[in-house]
């Protein structure tokens, strides 16, 4: 941060001068200039054309509308970019302080002349070679002008001055800044941000500061008012980025209309699935419902032979033991000796050699036991590992004599459970829509509302919640594995697709085109674009391993082993890998020896090798589509956009509505999501899996197609049936496969985090999402992810040494108890979106007495309990409210009592008549960033941070102590409650 010397300027300036007014009266005209901006640290010499402009209220900057193109991606302005803001400006006459705030170089011109600038020579060049020496000394000489004075964010240059005015008509106002400044030495660019590029005005003889407007002081230039101004503005922008989005994507509406119309006719062309008739006594809300009870009364029929036999239970005692010892090598369609045995079929029809693997009623003739018994090494099962105890043989060997009895679903889980009542409802489908827990409006909302249809009048309006949006985000950055790095990325780093991933579900894109704006890999790769899909640093061929993702994510095969071998347990060969690799790279691509295996290291010992090597390194492979049975490349070129592009075919190949694929396993996504497992258990991986109700995922998927794509519309069929809102039952570990009904499930990480701070009304305060506030490194240097609202926000703050200077302790915080429940600061590698993350010791030592927990406790002035408890309300009315807020649901008796018992002892005496505002004045608070992290007065000012974190805020003086006192560890012992951490 530079200190500039104070300007005093007495410029007279007369009504000739508002002929030249460049904007309209009442309005502030921004231009965005892109071409011809010089990019050596100079002005350019004429005024540049716009190329974008829009209108502001006051000369307050702080963001750009973001650029789109194609169908409506994020991408790159150029570097520079000339920004140019201009106005008629009508003052009082007299001599005025302006202040002019920019983060890149800035000059201000009144009726022509410069009378405010920044300069070029930005503190960041120097930063770059000093490595984070930066004195923070400097710090101590941040500009003050006054009581009230805003003081300047990191990275932002100030410089003020005094102007005389004669008043009268209004006199022309320009500003111009640069943005993404060129480094000289690199020639890199740096990040193209405003910062605040604010020009602020107190009139002569007053010492407020306002933004400066056409009508001359605008808006109070304060941190609280700042606040407020950007929360607008940002709701402006919003819906700009929305229109320009949509417009970007009319304009490819012929083609997208084209591929509507060859779905509508493919669906007309082909057997639809019908409806089976509801068997007598099962529920029904819509066709799922039909299908789901058809299916669990055929059980039923079905097991009750079996069930009056008793014997050994397969799905009990038998299956597990198969899991353990014998699926790694005999499960899905590609497996060792021919041999599976995960089906009934496979298994009596047995493996190369041998015949069939059970022998009904004579296990002595069962090639499965006499090779599990088997003394000769070489011969013996499983051939690795540990041998079946003596146990587990004796419970085959009884099954088999038995009959081999191997019932398609197990005899539990076969009872419907009812309806679950309203609240219940109401928390469980809020909790799967928005990711939150309802507020208290929409729980008094719901219960006053007395239509029959009222369940389905809450589902509409959470699907079109916004936040719909931020719910799904944490789910779909696991699946396609965005791993950012704030600092230095180079090792296996992605750009930071967030942004369109966030902005293509709040548009409820279609999911066919959602996956072909993923694989054109166009737009922005640093800055929120589908292009940072395709970056994997460091990595021999990031494209394969971007085409091991999309494999998994939109088709359900696993291709990860096919990296540098032909996969051992699944079809998948690392030919058809590289094809794909090829056509995302749209040329051939030659396999490098580091993504292959040598075959001298497979052939160790007498037994033939699982793995096996069919491309050799050094090979060349062109693009081709490698499934040609779930659509031809022939089908895919003629509904490509542009088919002489192959990541054009390929997204074509993937999303064709002859692909039947691609629609069954986004529809199994989607029903996995909110009944808790797919019909596909496995939903990124479909060798190793069964398709539970084929019909019903055929029929999900064909619904898909029909609604064009539309994910919500397959949301809503799910969510307004009778097998979705049915009651939990308490008994079940996990949801069985015919869902007849629900078992707890565990809460996610950004559901727990979100839901805490929004019932509890805490503000979601943490650090901005980046290591160089100051912007001293060029953006393939360092990110910034901005200021998370929500938890999927959040990235991992690790840098290349875990310099303790440059962590962010309250984003680590709250981190660290999102990482026990599952949740992933760094995605080297894609997840499935179903997180195998059960109970730990961790979560609760976290929740009872982790740094979150005290900031979520502790009632501060800002915190939505101290509100609610300054209320004037009876005690039970206040206990029964706070659990609507917490729990979606009235007390018990006994918890009423129990908590009244510590609440009632001065309830009626808990609020402090204030004399004064207890809201302190601004303070200056240095800042610790990249260009000064390796000095030492940088980390104390990182250890007190953490420390002041620690404790939390300071407690409201506006209710009693001990009162006070008593309702945290009320609260502490709420939200410390086992339902916190179930989706019920």
């Amino acid at each position: 941060m530079v200190r500039l010397p104070r300007l005093i300027l007495c410029l007279f300036l007369v009504a000739a001068f508002a002929d030249a007014a460049p904007a309209g009266a009442g309005q502030v005209t921004v231009e965005i200039c892109e071409n011809e901006v010089p990019r050596t640290g100079s002005w350019p010499a004429t005024t540049l054309a716009a190329t974008e402009s829009f209108q502001e209220d006051a000369f307050g900057l702080f963001e750009l509308p973001q650029k789109y193109i194609s169908t409506g991606v994020r991408a790159d302005r150029a570097f520079p970019t000339l920004v140019r803001a201009s106005a008629t400006v009508t003052l009082p006459a007299g001599k005025h302080r302006l202040l002019l705030r920019s983060r890149g170089a800035a000059r201000l011109m009144v009726a022509g002349r410069v009378v405010l600038e920044t300069p070029f020579d930005q503190p960041r060049q120097f930063a770059v070679g000093n490595a984070g020496e930066l004195p923070v000394e400097e710090q101590n000489a941040f500009l003050d002008l006054g009581p009230g004075y805003r003081f300047a964010p990191p990275g932002n240059r100030e410089v003020w001055g005094e102007v005389e005015f004669a008043g009268g008509a209004g006199v022309p106002v320009v500003l111009e800044t640069l943005l993404g400044g060129i480094e000289p030495k690199s020639k890199k660019p740096f990040r193209p941000e405003l910062g605040e590029t604010v020009v602020a005005i107190a009139l002569a003889g007053t010492a407020e500061w306002k933004l400066l407007a056409p009508s001359g002081a605008g808006l109070p230039y304060t941190d609280q008012a700042w606040a407020a101004y950007t929360a607008e503005r940002r709701l402006r922008f919003d819906a700009m980025d929305t229109a320009a989005r949509a417009a970007r994507r009319t304009e490819h509406a012929g083609y997208w209309n084209r591929r509507r119309d060859a779905a509508t006719a493919w669906l007309a062309s082909t057997p639809h699935e019908p409806v089976p008739a509801l068997p007598a006594g099962y529920p029904e809300f819509n066709a799922i419902d039909r299908f789901l009870g058809a299916r669990i009364a055929r059980v039923v029929a079905d097991y009750e032979p079996v069930k009056q036999k008793g014997g050994v239970d397969y799905h009990r005692e038998i299956k597990p033991i198969l899991e353990a010892h014998c699926y790694s090598c005999h499960q899905g369609t590609k497996v060792k000796g021919e041999l599976r045995l995960d089906d009934l079929a496979a298994a009596l029809k047995g493996g190369a050699g041998d015949g069939p693997a059970i022998v009904p009623f004579k296990p002595d003739e069962s090639p499965l036991l006499k090779r599990i018994t088997h003394t000769d090494p070489e011969e013996v099962m499983p051939a690795k590992g540990d041998r079946l105890p003596a146990a587990d043989i004796a419970l085959l060997r009884r099954w088999i004599a038995e009959g081999a009895r191997w019932p398609e679903f197990s005899s539990e889980g076969l009872k419907l459970t009812p309806l679950t009542d309203d609240l219940a409802f109401l928390r469980r489908v809020t909790l799967d829509t928005i990711g939150l827990t309802p507020a208290e409006p929409d729980v008094n909302a719901f219960l006053a509302d007395r239509s029959p249809d009222r369940r389905t009048r809450v589902i509409d309006r959470l699907l079109a919640d916004p936040r719909w949006a931020d719910h799904q985000m944490g789910y779909w950055l696991d699946v396609l594995a965005e791993n950012p790095n704030l600092i230095n990325p180079t090792l296996n780093n992605t750009g930071p697709f967030r942004w369109w991933l966030y902005e293509s579900i709040k548009d409820n894109k279609p999911l066919d085109l959602f996956v072909t704006e993923l694989i054109r890999l166009e737009g922005s790769e640093r800055f929120g674009g589908p292009a940072g899909f395709g970056v994997a640093t460091q990595n021999d061929v990031p494209l394969a391993a971007k085409g091991i993702i999309l494999s998994s994510a939109f088709l359900g095969v696993e291709m990860k082993c096919a990296r540098c071998h032909d996969a051992p347990t699944h079809e998948s060969k690392q030919i058809e890998l590289f094809q794909i690799a090829a056509m995302l790279a749209t040329k051939p691509i030659k396999v490098p020896v580091t993504s292959s295996v040598a075959l001298e290291h497979l052939r160790v010992g007498g037994r033939e090798p699982m793995i096996q090597v069919t491309l050799s390194p050094g090979t060349t492979v062109p693009p081709a589509w490698p499934f040609a049975k779930f659509c031809d490349a022939a089908t895919a070129a003629t509904l490509a956009e542009n088919p002489q592009s192959t990541r054009d075919t390929l997204a074509a190949a993937i999303t064709a509505p002859q692909n039947e694929r691609f629609a069954q396993v986004m529809a199994n996504r989607i029903w996995q999501r909110f009944m808790g497992r797919g019909i596909v258990a496995l939903v990124g991986d479909w060798e190793k899996s069964t398709v539970t109700h084929p019909e019903l995922l055929r029929w999900l998927a064909r619904e898909l197609v029909r609604s064009g794509y539309d994910m919500k519309a397959v949301a809503r069929l799910i969510l307004t049936s009778h097998a979705y809102q049915r009651a939990t039952d308490a008994t079940l570990t996990e949801t069985g496969p015919l869902f007849a009904a629900p078992a707890p499930r565990r809460i996610q990480a950004e559901q727990l985090v979100d839901s805490y701070f929004a019932a509890t009304g805490k503000p979601f305060v943490l650090e901005q999402v980046n290591l160089d506030l100051d912007s001293v490194r060029t953006i393939d240097n360092a990110l910034d992810l901005g200021r998370a609202s929500r938890a999927w926000m959040l990235a991992s703050t690790s840098n290349e040494r875990d310099r303790p200077s440059l962590m962010l302790p309250r984003i680590q915080a709250v981190a660290e108890v999102m990482e026990v429940f599952g949740w992933r600061g760094a995605r080297p590698d894609a997840a499935s979106g179903v997180r195998d993350v059960g109970a730990n010791v961790l979560q609760p030592a976290l929740l009872s007495n982790g740094t979150m927990m005290t900031w979520l406790t502790r009632l501060s002035d800002d915190h939505g309990l101290t509100q609610f408890a300054l209320e004037t309300q009876p005690l039970d009315q206040f206990i029964d409210r706070l659990f609507l807020r917490l729990f979606t649901r009235p007390p018990t008796a006994e918890e009423r009592t129990f908590y009244a018992k510590s609440l009632r002892p001065g309830y009626e005496q808990r609020v402090v008549k204030l004399n004064a505002d207890p809201t302190p004045p601004p303070a200056r608070r240095k800042f610790v960033a990249w260009s000064n992290h390796m000095k030492s007065e940088a980390n104390s000012l990182r250890l007190e941070e953490e420390a002041a974190a620690r404790r939390g805020d300071t407690p409201t003086t506006r209710l009693d102590p001990d009162w006070r006192r008593r309702f945290e560890d009320v609260v502490w012992a709420l939200l410390n409650a086992p339902e916190w951490a179930y989706v019920l």
